[in-house]
Order: C-alpha cells, then sequence, then structure tokens
C-alpha cells in the first residue's frame, strides 16, 4: 500500500513498566484499526481508527517488577 507521509513524533513510555519507544507516524490512503502493546509487559500503550498510524521502537527496556 502507497504511503502520503511519515512523522517522527517523539517518545511514548509505557505507564505499566517504564520502556522508552521512539514512535513514527506514517499516513496511509485508507484508515487503520488495531492497537500496540508494550513488547515489554504487555500494557496496551494505544489503540487507533485512523489513517495516521503509529509504529514504536523499543529504544529502552525497563523489566517489569514482579
Amino acid at each position: 500500500m502507497k504511503t502520503w507521509t511519515n512523522k517522527d513524533a517523539g517518545k511514548e513510555t509505557c505507564p505499566k513498566c517504564n520502556s522508552v519507544y521512539e514512535v513514527k507516524i506514517t499516513r496511509f490512503p485508507l484508515r487503520d484499526k488495531d492497537s500496540f502493546n508494550c513488547q515489554v509487559c504487555g500494557y496496551e500503550i494505544e489503540s487507533w481508527n485512523d489513517t495516521e498510524v503509529p509504529s514504536f521502537t523499543l529504544v529502552k527496556r525497563v523489566e517489569p517488577i514482579e
């Protein structure tokens, strides 16, 4: 699928385990409905139903406290 634009959206920190992600936003011509869960603890960080879709890259892993 062709994308229209990409932009950096800064960093996002998981509110449960404090792992940090870099976020980029890609704009698509069609709406996407999905969500992203933290790769470390599984907490749902963001959900969307939009043409602007975030992608997350883990940059700082913090192990959750049991």
